[in-house]
């Protein structure tokens, strides 16, 4: 059974679901960011053609990781070195990565992760439209939608006002689209549907649950 580290502020139902599938490492809220993403993997670590790479303030460090250069910070860009995304043989972060990862596409959003759900390799879901324009124009297929209604949560588990994103809604293991929440709770529930069965994803939600963005999972 493969290994899971996602944020320890996930919910019983999500928590009992995610144990059957993997063993689920809760990871602690940092005091080093800001509190919404305190708990997110996707701002402590990467993988990279299966080597997680994390910061050297990672609240959970496995021998088989590599650990990189860049201590993860409260302000931005500080907060998003290791928020990078590997789409097949493309690797997405931005003019802020880690100088121990060599991204190869570069766009502007540094939230790069958090703004992507890979589905395989070859097509993703995103949140940002000039990343959509990026990837498509480099072959890989990407759907872009316009989703407010997800949501980040402060350290004592209330939702935040600040918005949150597809990639750390959300996790893609074998043929499943597991999605923190309701699908039914999101405006662009019909686009996300359709495109996932486009690659043979069955969607597993949460239903009359919020979506929230934990800042995905690390599967290792």
């Amino acid at each position: 059974m493969k290994n899971l580290i996602i944020d320890s502020r996930l919910r019983n139902i999500e928590y009992e679901y995610l144990s059957k599938l993997f063993n689920v490492i809760k990871l602690p809220l940092s005091n080093d960011v800001y509190e919404e993403i305190s708990g997110h993997c996707d701002i402590f670590y990467c993988k990279i053609n299966n080597q997680v790479i994390c910061a050297p303030n990672s609240l959970i460090i496995e021998p088989s990781f590599k650990t990189g250069n860049s201590i993860v910070g409260k302000n931005y860009p500080n907060d998003i070195k290791y928020n990078i995304c590997q789409i097949g043989d493309k690797i997405i972060g931005s003019k802020y990565t880690d100088k121990s990862i060599e991204p190869n596409l570069i766009v502007n959003q540094g939230y790069t992760k958090c703004s992507i759900a890979v589905l395989n390799s070859r097509a993703c879901i995103t949140t940002d439209k000039n990343i959509s324009k990026i990837l498509n124009d480099n072959n890989i297929d990407s759907l872009y939608i316009d989703e407010p209604n997800i949501k980040l949560l402060r350290k004592d588990k209330t939702i935040s006002k600040m918005k949150g994103f597809i990639g750390g809604a959300s996790l893609v293991f074998e043929d499943k689209f597991i999605l923190f929440g309701d699908i039914e709770r999101l405006e662009s529930k019909n686009e996300i549907l359709k495109y996932i069965s486009k690659y043979n994803l069955k969607l597993v939600d949460f239903k009359n649950l919020d979506v929230y963005d934990y800042g995905g999972g690390l599967i290792y």
